[in-house]
């Protein structure tokens, strides 16, 4: 799951270097996601790290296994359940910034 997120935020990247400075509002718009998108790869790195430090605890007979238990449990967790939003927030991004302009603004 990581190395899939890791991709999504890649092109994420992508897109804002094709797109930014030919049209700042495509970047603008697409600027919350792209934090939520990075932070979810940061955080999903973490886990993964959490994870191999209990898995080597466990190993060699360290620490408490409830805790590392509960440890890898959540890292699953947050792999299968929190991870994948990367995607949702690759496909708003490359929306671009037409649905989100698409109001003049006295409209609002």
């Amino acid at each position: 799951p990581l190395k899939s997120a890791s991709k999504d935020l890649q092109s994420a990247g992508m897109f804002f270097m094709q797109n930014g400075m030919k049209n700042p509002n495509a970047a603008l718009a697409g600027s919350y996601d792209f934090m939520h998108l990075f932070g979810h790869v940061c955080l999903g790195l973490m886990w993964g790290r959490m994870a191999e430090a209990s898995l080597k605890a466990l190993a060699e007979g360290r620490g408490d296994a409830n805790f590392h238990d509960t440890k890898l449990a959540t890292a699953r967790f947050y792999m299968t359940r929190r991870l994948p939003a990367t995607k949702l927030h690759l496909a708003r991004i490359e929306s671009g910034a037409d649905p989100v302009m698409a109001l003049d603004a006295d409209r609002f």
